[in-house]
């Protein structure tokens, strides 16, 4: 009987805070030994103005080791709108209240993306509960430290997309030509391989 063993993680698209109008074209994973994986997609906005156009996210497989050879397998268009505010003083790594400036068009279940001026340290939560004006709960606690950084909301984490059967490579493209907004982006592949 086989048994299956996740092989770790790799970026299509490291945390990246790209400029408005920007377009991302990741590097190409070699997914040719693998039975099977996901990919996982993390966006955040990084101006608390709405825009008329979302980024468009597409993943995308190749059925050849080389070449221009890419068909999209799923295409995520982020939404418009956004609010900001901003941490007050220092919320610590492992704790889940977020002190706030303003709740104001925050609520229960947004998606935050805290933009920590060292890129490796910002990071997206999910809100709980709201204390109007006062702090926002998250689901799940800080990875990091955040002293005063920006809080943006309508941030998106996507649900997990399988790698399609027969797909020799894949890539992420990440189209913000018409965003005239900074953004953030994430995006991670997970594998597996079979183990006789």
């Amino acid at each position: 009987m086989a048994t299956y063993q996740k092989t770790g993680n790799q970026t299509l698209i490291t945390l990246t805070r790209a400029a408005a109008n920007s377009v991302i074209v990741g590097t190409a994973v070699d997914v040719s030994t693998k039975i099977g994986g996901v990919i996982n997609v993390r966006f955040g906005r990084r101006s608390a103005t709405a825009w008329t156009a979302g980024v468009n996210i597409r993943l995308e497989s190749s059925n050849r080791a080389s070449g221009n050879h890419w068909h999209p397998f799923a295409v995520f268009t982020t939404a418009y709108a956004a609010c900001q505010s901003q941490v007050l003083g220092t919320c610590a790594a492992n704790q889940n209240v977020l002190a706030m400036a303003s709740t104001t068009g925050i609520t229960a279940g947004d998606v935050l993306f805290i933009d920590n001026a060292t890129a490796a340290s910002c990071e997206w939560g999910r809100v709980q509960s709201i204390v109007p004006n006062t702090s926002a709960t998250l689901e799940d606690a800080l990875m990091n430290a955040q002293t005063g950084n920006t809080i943006y909301d309508s941030a998106e984490i996507y649900a997990p997309v399988a790698i399609p059967e027969g797909a020799l490579r894949v890539r992420a493209v990440v189209d913000g030509s018409l965003f005239g907004q900074a953004f953030a982006v994430e995006i991670i592949l997970s594998t597996i391989d079979g183990i006789q």
